[in-house]
């Protein structure tokens, strides 16, 4: 039989244990895999880099989102390795005896065990890298079927197999010292009954007898253990945290990205241009999170396309001051313009930042006052006064600036003081607004080329009946933008709903690691319970012990995971985020419902020892 054969088979024996051990692993890399994998076919990754179809404002949401919940994902994983590998051999120092007393030595217990952890590390990375793959395939696909357009783009090998190397190495150094410290055990100890790896002499301290028998009992078992104790809190918390961050920070995440979207777009706006312009323009919108196709580029500066000034007059009239929103918008190229800070190292000087860089974008300019969306700015936007200044794009500040309120954008040959950078899907990002008459001079052209319109909601129809009478032989079309922004937000309501769910499978996790502690404890005190139940405690008693203990690692282990993953969530992750109340609540009340079940689920080992007959309980070695 070749080396690997008997351990193979001691793991086999042990099914429980052993499954275990792999599904929590194979969980926690099949997370990241996804993750990682899943964000790199739409184009955002944990590099923070835009790509793809997506703004840099956005990308920089999910691609925090991504970073976060693998590094938590990567830390449940090895966490719970090295949890469970610690209980197991717990539960083997008897078996670590017996090698020792038939003449092997520690060196060799060593290799056995360690055989053994890497054929479950190895398995569980493996199976979990395939699951990952076939997750964000899946997931892809199912994108495709809702009428996105997101590509199946070839799979990073280079960053699977780190993730694979990542897991496998941290597993094997973490679940090392667990196995050194049992083989190390001396043969007399390891097989003595009353020995334990885990078990401390005398608890830390007592607790009030008013708090009741069973919780005193309970408490007292959880600091008789301690260090299995606190190894089992941390990974608990590590998981809850990624639980967190995954629910409450998706959700917020999930809101607020559409937000963005909201703001950027507008609700209830009506485009008004020439067909071939609405269609540029809703083409322009379409490439902030798919792939799109091209359109035939035009002329958009063609007199044909220019509007009436008595239509807007009309429209005026008819909707009311405040509503109508003309601008001229253009395609051409803006140049950086390298500006000149102070050195703070250096009294006196200067530095040069910046570079000449240049960038096709969308130049749109607006009457300040008369502008019906509402972007997330970093800065300021336009003010009625100002004349030479540009609010720039997110994708176009950051891969074409240094520090774009500290430099200036040249466009059509004149230099333009940036106010601000606002987060719009517009051309991806690539977009730069200016004061309209300003751009009525550079461009020699007195008028507007597009019209948008913010209408009542409640009086909608009889608002599009009007603007259609309006329009009646002028050439012109209309386009209600909340189609093209519902699509948005339905896009972007998938796509965290698919990120959300591979990482809510961490709760297997903690499933996991409740039952191998509760198994470990159940056994360390199997003759206790075994007494308990022969002076007459019945089997609920028993229950009621296991599930208070199991309550209270939850309870600490929740406070701690739950408070982080929010702070996680509130303090990195969202710029400016939205907190919807309601859904927030939901989320918050489905994660301790999450905690209860866990606990419960944990009573499978203590069901089991309290239906054997007392006698064998106290009979059979622990």
């Amino acid at each position: 039989m070749s080396d690997l054969g008997f351990p193979w088979k001691d793991l086999t024996r042990r099914k429980f244990q052993t499954g275990l051990a792999v599904a929590g692993l194979t969980v926690s890399t099949a997370t990241t895999v996804f993750l990682v994998a899943f964000g790199e076919s739409l184009g955002f990754s944990v590099t923070l880099l835009a790509g793809g179809g997506f703004t840099t404002g956005f990308s920089y949401v999910f691609s925090g989102f991504i970073l976060v919940v693998s590094f938590l994902g990567f830390l449940a994983g090895v966490s719970v390795t090295s949890f469970l590998v610690s209980t197991a051999m717990a539960e083997r120092v008897r078996d670590v005896g017996v090698m020792k007393a038939t003449g092997s030595t520690a060196e060799t217990a060593f290799s056995y065990f360690l055989t053994e952890l890497s054929i479950v590390v190895f398995t569980s990375c493996t199976v979990g890298t395939l699951l990952g793959v076939l997750a964000q395939k899946a997931c892809v696909s199912l994108l495709n079927l809702l009428g996105f357009q997101v590509s199946q783009k070839p799979l990073n090998l280079w960053v699977l197999l780190i993730i694979f190397v990542a897991f496998a190495l941290a597993s094997h150094v973490l679940g090392v010292r667990p196995i050194k410290r049992a083989t190390k055990v001396k043969t007399a100890e390891a097989l003595s009954p009353i020995f334990s790896l885990e078990k401390t002499p005398q608890p830390l301290r007592t607790t009030p007898s008013r708090l009741g028998l069973t919780f005193k009992i309970a408490y007292r078992s959880l600091l008789r253990r301690r260090s299995a104790t606190l190894r089992a809190i941390a990974c608990l918390s590590v998981v809850l945290t990624l639980t967190t961050v995954a629910t409450v920070g998706g959700a917020v995440a999930n809101q607020t990205t559409q937000s963005y979207a909201e703001r950027a777009i507008g609700r209830n706006v009506i485009l008004i241009g020439h067909p071939d312009l609405t269609e540029q323009y809703a083409s322009f919108l379409a490439r902030a999170f798919e792939e799109a196709e091209e359109t035939k580029p035009i002329d958009l500066l063609d007199p044909k396309y220019l509007i009436n000034e008595s239509l807007i007059s009309e429209l005026n009239s008819l909707l009311g001051d405040g509503r109508v929103d003309p601008r001229l918008v253009l395609a051409t190229t803006v140049h950086e313009v390298p500006g000149i800070i102070i050195d703070p190292e250096e009294p006196g000087g200067y530095i040069i930042i910046g570079d000449e860089r240049s960038h096709e974008a969308l130049v749109l300019g607006v009457d300040p006052g008369r502008v019906v969306n509402d972007w997330l700015t970093l800065g300021r936007f336009l003010n009625e006064t100002d004349e030479y200044t540009a609010v720039i794009g997110d994708s176009l500040a950051t891969e074409n600036f240094q520090n774009p309120q500290k430099q200036n954008v040249k466009i059509l040959g004149e230099d333009f003081e940036i106010a601000g950078v606002c987060l719009d899907p517009l051309n991806k990002g690539y977009v730069a607004y200016v004061p309209l008459e300003t751009l009525s001079i550079l461009v020699n052209r007195t008028g507007y080329n597009l019209l948008f319109l913010r209408i009542d909601p409640s009086e909608r129809l009889e608002a599009v009946a009007d603007i259609e009478g309006v329009l009646s032989g002028t050439g012109l079309e209309f386009l209600e933008l909340n189609g093209v922004l519902d699509k948005q937000l339905d896009f972007l309501n998938s796509l965290w709903s698919m990120v959300m769910f591979l990482p809510l499978l961490s709760l297997v996790t903690a499933v996991l690691c409740l039952l191998s502690y509760t198994m470990l404890s159940v056994t360390g005190e199997q003759r206790e319970l075994g007494i308990m139940r022969a002076l007459g405690a019945k089997p609920r008693t028993i229950l009621k012990i296991v599930l208070t203990e199991t309550g209270l690692l939850v309870l600490v282990s929740g406070a701690i995971g739950i408070t982080a993953g929010t702070l996680i969530t509130w303090l990195f992750l969202i710029p400016e985020p939205v907190i919807p109340p309601l859904s927030l609540a939901l989320t918050f009340g489905w994660l301790l419902l999450a905690l209860v079940v866990i606990s419960l689920t944990s009573l499978y080992p203590a069901v089991r020892v309290a239906k054997q007959p007392v006698a064998k309980i106290v009979s059979e070695p622990p």
